[in-house]
């Protein structure tokens, strides 16, 4: 087995140019997702992330796969590559949106160039970075595919990004039935195994209020008119200092619930007139045993002492989830690190969730791990080129001791 495995290592290091290469035409492929903003806008026949899953699609089948497109839409594709024989199935899974550039790059965010080791650009470490070592990591198995005893499930997902719960991606393949054994997800970062992620939920408050010309005699002597976004003050202030049931997780060490309101607040109509609406939207991220039910009674509980008029609207509540470390995908994912990396990994909890629980949830253990570099949605983007290598390495050593 070893001799093979250090086969499957050496025709990974034998095609580091190609893989290279193609990792600087992802990353000059642009699938930025315009929906940060308001994920609600996403919509399956955007064609974000059609060049890149073109792109994805025709190189797998260069190194004779058989990828497949699955979707709602077939402008906005979910690919679908397997290979192999056997009951067992692992899947590799990641999204191929990215977030849109932020201000302040020190050149084009699309340019994908070199330097000192580096390859630069939106989305090089998230995470077009795993997507190209999954494809070779895919080439360096596939030559060995009669020693599997088993099957490789790649994944290259759509509309992650916004807020990772779009029913086009994930969601949407898993509930037409692409499951597996175990999955991993290539977010980045080799200093640990991610095996879970504190769930969250997301909010929007309407408050209402009655509208007034500012310069009317019935507004000066306060006879008619209610100012929203002063009734929007005291919700803000009523949501603070928020009290959890659940304060610590050992998955998660040193990691806390949090509400973050007002993340985006809006209001009023004109300067001359008292708002009669204003909207204000929230964030919370909580660890395991805090319920979407505990949350959305506290919160009602607070608002209607103030008796003011309000709506509550949920936009995404997400699970807290993990894996034991004893799991079987997380052992011989640490060992593969071990032997590439000659390093002990951490396993614990993340703080921000991903994809990820969308395994969990349907029983599938998962874990999240992937390429190192800096600036993940933020300026100058980048990841180191020696590390996409070892991760493609590390990625074909777990997939052949998974299945073995």
């Amino acid at each position: 087995m070893d001799e093979i495995k250090s086969r499957i290592i050496e025709e990974i290091k034998k095609s580091k140019t190609e893989q290279i290469e193609f990792l600087q035409k992802l990353v000059q492929t642009r699938s930025v997702n315009p929906n940060m903003d308001d994920p609600m806008k996403s919509s399956p026949y955007d064609s974000v992330e059609l060049e890149v899953a073109e792109l994805i699609s025709n190189e797998l089948k260069k190194i004779g796969l058989f990828p497949r497109f699955e979707s709602i839409s077939p402008l906005r594709p979910n690919i679908v590559c397997e290979f192999g024989k056997g009951k067992k199935t692992l899947i590799f899974n990641g999204h191929m949106d990215t977030v849109p550039p932020v201000q302040g790059y020190d050149f084009s965010p699309f340019l994908g160039f070199i330097e000192n080791g580096k390859l630069y650009g939106t989305g090089a470490l998230d995470m077009k970075s795993a997507l190209c070592c999954y494809v070779y990591m895919a080439r360096a198995l596939s030559k060995f595919e009669r020693e599997i005893n088993g099957k490789v499930c790649l994944q290259f997902v759509i509309d992650e990004e916004p807020m990772a719960a779009s029913h086009f991606g994930t969601y949407y393949l898993l509930e037409k039935g692409y499951t597996g054994n175990a999955a991993v997800i290539g977010e980045p970062g080799t200093r640990k195994i991610t095996i879970g992620n504190r769930g969250g939920y997301r909010f929007k408050i309407e408050v209402f209020g009655d509208a007034v010309h500012t310069g009317s005699r019935e507004w000066e002597q306060k006879k008619e008119g209610l100012n929203a976004i002063l009734e929007m003050s005291k919700v803000i202030n009523a949501l603070q200092d928020f009290k959890f049931p659940i304060k610590e997780h050992p998955v998660f060490p040193k990691r806390k619930n949090v509400l973050t309101f007002p993340t985006l607040i809006k209001g009023g109509k004109a300067i001359n007139v008292v708002s009669d609406s204003c909207v204000a939207f929230g964030d919370i991220r909580i660890l395991p045993g805090v319920t979407k039910e505990y949350v959305e009674k506290e919160i009602k509980k607070r608002l209607d002492r103030l008796r003011i008029k309000y709506r509550l609207t949920p936009i995404v509540h997400v699970p807290a989830v993990f894996v034991k470390p004893s799991e079987p995908i997380v052992k011989i994912l640490k060992n593969s690190i071990k032997r590439v990396l000659k390093k002990v990994p951490i396993t614990e909890g993340s703080g921000p969730w991903s994809d990820m629980w969308m395994f969990i949830e349907k029983g599938i253990p998962a874990v999240n791990f992937g390429c190192d570099g800096q600036g993940m949605h933020g300026k100058n983007e980048y990841v180191e080129i020696q590390s996409v290598i070892d991760v493609t390495e590390i990625y074909a050593l777990t997939a052949f001791d998974f299945l073995k």
